[in-house]
């Protein structure tokens, strides 16, 4: 009795697409994740500072009230057009904001404050 190669059993051009499928599934999922990350999700943003506070990590944190207020923290990473950074409350911001961040009020005792991080924005004077 002979052995018959591969190529002439039932099932063998199966497994092969399986494992060729399998492999492409497995590269195109891996890309997939590592791209993800570079596509930013802005949403937009803007009201009146209630609460203006500096941060120890060169930042500043701002309480917005309506129409679209909630906490969100200056960086010297923020694009900020015309009149600055947000300077004191009643103020107006308005602009994206993406990614969540932190706000270092204090040292000792350690107190952090969170808030989403200001992608863009423009102010008021």
């Amino acid at each position: 009795m002979h052995s018959i190669p591969c190529c002439k059993r039932r099932g063998c051009y199966n497994a092969h697409v399986i494992k060729t499928f399998s492999a492409t599934f497995l590269i195109v999922s891996v890309l997939f994740v590592l791209v993800l990350p570079l596509f930013a999700h802005a949403f937009p943003f803007g009201g009146a500072i209630g609460t203006i506070v500096p941060c120890y990590n060169n930042a500043i944190y701002a309480s917005l009230g309506p129409p679209r207020g909630g906490p969100y923290i200056w960086t010297p990473a923020t694009r900020t057009y015309q009149f600055g950074p947000p300077r004191h409350s009643g103020q107006w911001l308005l602009g994206l904001a993406s990614a969540p961040y932190y706000c270092v009020v204090s040292i000792f005792p350690v107190i952090v404050w969170p808030g989403t991080h200001i992608d863009m924005m423009g102010s008021s004077q």
